[in-house]
């Protein structure tokens, strides 16, 4: 299983599923930004083996710096596929298996800042705000916040989240000084979807993946199978389409993973992300969480398209505000020029920004390569982790297919019958 892997069924929330004619306009403003902002190299290396480019890349070449910077601002509207924005660094479970330190961080964002954020994403044509959590989201004090400035933008959130919330009444009450129900009840205002963790059927053994009392994560049963009563509670409250399950594989679970939590969500029409654990923080180097090869093998067609190859149309920012290259690069993994998003415009920062820029066209799996590439550099002897980058179906011939030279040729004489000899058609002028 390597990075070529391609998902044979996508069941994520519609609004992840990029469609080619979204990654091929996003991923060439972003290049011709980049290209006039000084990094031609960068883009260069990322152009100059993809056949299917080579149009574009002339149109690079032959343009004017004005020319260009014209075509920028004239589709910096269509550059993000999506946002994703951590709101806290602290959570209320302690997994094993987590890359982060699940503690509050000083200066994370205000509610306003947020807010600010987010209306630049959405001008610069983000569909949804992914919310995977370098903490628990819905402890965070700006939660409700967060929502109102969802809906005023009318951009959808995706947000992951272990529900235990929602499943115990007490905790409910201290933090929104609501029941659970009617949590979930004011929810339905909101434009926002869910991935709960539903990590095991076995209450016992969620716990102590979770690392929290059994009696503060409770189950109960539903269509015969034992669930998280966070879980239950918002199924029963919200449509199905605005719910989903997010699981982790690894040794403890992975059989049920096949045998109960995927055919559950089949049954219910319910979204779901199954990816691999991240060998990441706390799992850096110790192999011993992971998969056997018959687990894997048996879990692999189950897996989720990552974002590894969206990584040339999307924002991460951090619980500080600080701009990431992927979403588990965390704030003390970023280099001493990291930079935050108060500091300008979110566009210009995107493209001013070294670290970003010189890993938005690397299509990999990130989210573990730099975590080891930080190990070794300081010296630390660490077990390199398998690539488990799953591309979507949508974006897989996009991503992993070449065209010959001949068919280039051909497309570029069709171009240029229809006016446009300059480019290949991934300007989106043809789309």
């Amino acid at each position: 299983m390597g990075s070529s892997c391609i998902a044979k069924i996508d069941r994520r929330f519609p609004q992840q599923q990029i469609s080619q004619v979204q990654w091929l306009k996003a991923t060439a403003v972003n290049a011709a930004a980049d290209y006039i902002a000084g990094f031609e190299e960068v883009v260069e290396q990322f152009l100059c083996n993809r056949q299917d480019w080579q149009g574009f890349r002339s149109m690079l070449h032959s343009a004017s710096r004005a020319e260009i910077a014209a075509y920028v601002e004239e589709n910096r509207q269509h550059s993000l596929a999506f946002i994703a924005l951590m709101l806290t660094g602290a959570c209320n479970a302690d997994c094993a298996i987590c890359f982060t330190d699940r503690r509050r961080k000083k200066h994370e964002l205000k509610p306003e800042e947020r807010r600010q954020v987010l209306r630049q994403a959405k001008q610069l044509g983000a569909q949804f705000v992914y919310v995977p959590g370098e903490g628990e989201p819905t402890i965070d004090e700006g939660w409700w916040s967060f929502l109102e400035a969802c809906g005023e933008l009318d951009l959808p959130a995706l947000v992951f989240t272990n529900g235990m919330i929602f499943g115990d009444k007490e905790v409910c009450q201290r933090y929104w000084g609501m029941t659970p129900e009617q949590a979930v009840a004011r929810l339905r205002a909101y434009p926002v979807s869910f991935y709960v963790k539903y990590w095991s059927a076995d209450a016992r053994l969620a716990a102590q993946m979770l690392a929290v009392a059994p009696q503060r994560l409770p189950y109960e049963q539903l269509d015969g199978i034992a669930v998280p009563r966070g879980l239950a509670v918002l199924l029963n409250g919200l449509p199905r389409e605005r719910m989903g399950v997010e699981v982790v594989i690894e040794r403890r679970n992975a059989d049920e993973v096949a045998e109960v939590i995927a055919p559950f969500t089949d049954r219910h029409g319910l979204a779901r992300i199954i990816e691999m654990l991240q060998h990441n923080g706390r799992t850096l180097g110790d192999p011993s969480y992971d998969p056997t090869p018959e687990q894997l093998e048996r879990c692999e067609p189950l897996l989720s398209p990552t974002s590894c190859n969206l990584g040339t149309c999307k924002a991460v920012v951090t619980v500080q505000g600080f701009l990431s290259p992927r979403i588990a690069v965390l704030e003390h993994q970023l280099p001493p020029e990291r930079r935050r998003v108060q500091e300008g415009p979110l566009f210009d920062l995107l493209h001013s920004t070294p670290y970003i820029v010189e890993r938005r066209y690397r299509l990999d799996c990130l989210c573990e390569l730099l975590p080891l590439e930080f190990a070794q550099n300081a010296g630390k002897a660490e077990v390199a982790a398998p690539l488990r980058n799953v591309s979507a179906p949508a974006l897989a011939s996009v991503i992993e297919h070449t065209v010959s030279g001949a068919a280039e040729e051909a497309r570029a004489a069709r171009l240029q019958q229809r006016g446009c000899a300059s480019c290949s058609g991934n300007c989106g002028c043809h789309h």
